[in-house]
């Protein structure tokens, strides 16, 4: 039985993978990319020695010494990897008009329709494989199947470097006996409470009853669905920062109160935040379309030249579209945001040394008690002045 056709690039480690390609004593060798400059550096990524060492990213530099005496160093050289990563993208777009660029070294591609240029999927990605080695020095893991998930679990199984294709029945064999912290969406909080259900395995989720699976939290069906190896959705070459992230908020009644529309804006931004970190991503722009009682619209639009990722960042970008978009006194009825000009967020992504580190581990505290217990279970103390009031 032939395998799907599509494909998932993983080159685990890029920077650290560009580095040692570089420099062959750094194979086999504990080392790490930090800017060693900066008074509280940050373990921006790792070598697989490191990570067998027991060091992880975003770990302090001088806890990870700690750890490991004999670590090496290597400041981080972001526009080179940059570089690196535009050329494999450039490869691969040889192969299919249908590239996904899914986070740092991470790419989709679909072959479906180029058997007539490269022959067989199977036969294809060899050849794509031969070309990113050739090109960059570097060996990724690729795996072929029928959908995204499958083969992001399956580049995960085979990395750091490898090959496999998989039929739809040995897809089937493969997702359910691997560890449930393989599944794309599975993190820290979640992993906790599937833990305490006694779920080690993908097969385990898969396995669930659609009451189990909502009890899990509000991604739960969705998430057993995808340990169950269905995933429809599309390789999608749309670039990240032109995609858009929506709401709206409904008033009844209409209203006209500031406070109860900060509030409900407040709760809003919380819910798309949370949605863009946890794609790795955050916002460099707001925009707000208000429709009011008497029915005409006004909007309204503010951009931030940094990215914006914490809840309190993005709430203030979006009270600045609000100012724009409300020029008048009339009762409000709607509200739609859009928060657009996506960038990815953190040291995985674009090697930056997060800032604000308090604010930073109240937010990562926010996010672990709404992706526990849901967005109603931590609420402002002003917010309760509101109690009832729904999105």
């Amino acid at each position: 039985m032939s395998s799907g056709t599509i494909l998932h690039i993983n080159a685990v480690g890029l920077a650290a993978a560009i580095e040692a390609s570089l420099d062959h004593s750094l194979r086999d060798r504990p080392f790490v990319i930090a800017n060693e400059a900066l008074p509280r550096a940050t373990v921006l990524d790792i070598s697989p020695r490191a990570y067998r060492e027991g060091l992880r990213r975003g770990m302090n530099l001088s806890a990870a010494r700690g750890i490991c005496p004999s670590l090496r160093v290597k400041n981080p050289r972001p526009e080179f990897y940059r570089k690196t990563e535009n050329r494999i993208w450039e490869i691969t777009m040889g192969y299919s008009p249908l590239v996904e660029r899914a986070g740092s070294g991470h790419l989709f591609i679909d072959l479906a329709g180029t058997s007539r240029l490269f022959g067989a999927p199977e036969d294809a990605v060899q050849k794509l494989r031969l070309d990113i080695i050739e090109n960059t020095g570097l060996s990724p893991s690729l795996a072929l199947t029928s959908n995204k998930t499958v083969s992001k679990v399956a580049t995960r199984v085979f990395r750091p470097s490898g090959f496999v294709a998989l039929s739809t029945n040995e897809e089937t064999t493969l997702i359910r006996r691997q560890p449930v912290q393989l599944l794309p969406g599975v993190g820290p909080v979640l992993m906790g409470r599937l833990t305490l259900l006694d779920i080690e395995e993908i097969g385990q989720l898969a396995d669930l009853s659609a009451g189990d699976a909502r009890a899990i939290g509000p991604h739960g069906p969705e998430l057993v669905t995808r340990a169950r190896g269905i995933d429809t959705s599309p390789v999608d070459p749309e670039p990240v920062a032109r995609r858009a992230l929506h709401g709206r908020i409904v008033f009844d009644p209409d209203t006209a109160d500031s406070d109860i529309i900060r509030l409900r804006l407040g709760a809003l931004v919380a819910e798309l935040a949370f949605k863009l970190r946890k794609t790795g991503v955050g916002a460099h722009k707001a925009a707000i379309t208000l429709s009011y009682t008497d029915g005409t619209q006004h909007s309204g639009t503010a951009r931030s030249g940094s990215l914006r990722v914490r809840d309190d960042e993005i709430l203030a970008l979006a009270m600045g579209a609000l100012g724009h978009a409300r020029v008048r006194r009339v009762r409000i009825r709607r509200l739609a945001l859009e928060l657009s000009e996506i960038g990815a967020a953190g040291p995985e992504f674009d090697l930056f040394e997060p800032g604000g580190p308090r604010l930073a581990r109240l937010q990562t505290a926010l996010d672990t008690v709404h992706g526990r217990f849901g967005f109603a279970a931590l609420l402002p103390c002003s917010a309760l002045a509101t109690e009832g009031l729904t999105l």
